[in-house]
């Protein structure tokens, strides 16, 4: 397996440090002690935020010399823009980042929607609603969606996002994690608590 992302002994503050490597096709998850922590690790895995000491690198290159979108994210509870319909939510980062035709577009957020569980007849309403008009799912749904069809060669994810979700369709979620990363792209869920996801746990980096 080729080695895609890597945390080579990353510190900040006084956590860590961390060491783990994710290959092309791998889903991963990562346990961590506190929300702060959880925080801390997902804001350095997009390189929003600066390590104390170590590297964080993609396909062996440093991060920051990376192209911006080569690491995405999905927050816990969506990380939806609020004066944006969840079509501009979806659509519009992709654009921004790269060159897309409409109709590759609609292809690819046709194939994720059914590929996470919803009903084609809902499709419509659900891509035309603002966040505010959304169930707490939906809009997680709308957050996976999103980070989906930007194609990041890594996607993190924020485990809170499975939170309150009907167990049917969290695994919907997770086999389309699965399939995302088995593109030659890695998943790495973060963590703050016990979960029941299915992946193999990171060992506790030392």
């Amino acid at each position: 397996m080729t080695a895609l992302f890597q945390f080579s002994a990353v510190m900040f503050a006084d956590l860590g440090p961390y060491s783990f490597t994710l290959h092309e096709g791998e889903t991963r998850l990562l346990r961590v002690a506190s929300e702060a922590e959880k925080d801390a690790v997902i804001g350095v895995a997009l390189g929003k935020r600066k390590c104390a000491e170590g590297t964080v690198l993609l396909q062996g290159v440093p991060l920051d010399e990376n192209r911006a979108g080569s690491v995405g994210w999905v927050a816990a509870n969506g990380g939806l823009i609020s004066n944006l319909k969840v079509w501009e939510n979806v659509t519009l980062p992709l654009w921004y980042h790269a060159s897309h035709a409409v109709a590759e577009t609609e292809q690819m957020v046709a194939h994720w929607l059914s590929a996470l569980g919803m009903v084609e007849a809902e499709w419509v309403g659900f891509m035309e609603s603002p966040p505010d008009r959304l169930t707490s799912w939906q809009r997680k749904l709308a957050g996976l969606l999103r980070g989906l069809v930007q194609s990041p060669l890594v996607l993190v994810v924020d485990a809170a996002l499975f939170k309150g979700i009907e167990p049917g369709l969290g695994a919907r979620w997770a086999a389309a994690l699965e399939t995302y990363a088995e593109q030659g792209r890695a998943v790495l869920v973060v963590a703050d608590s016990e979960t029941e996801l299915p992946w193999k746990m990171i060992e506790r980096p030392v």
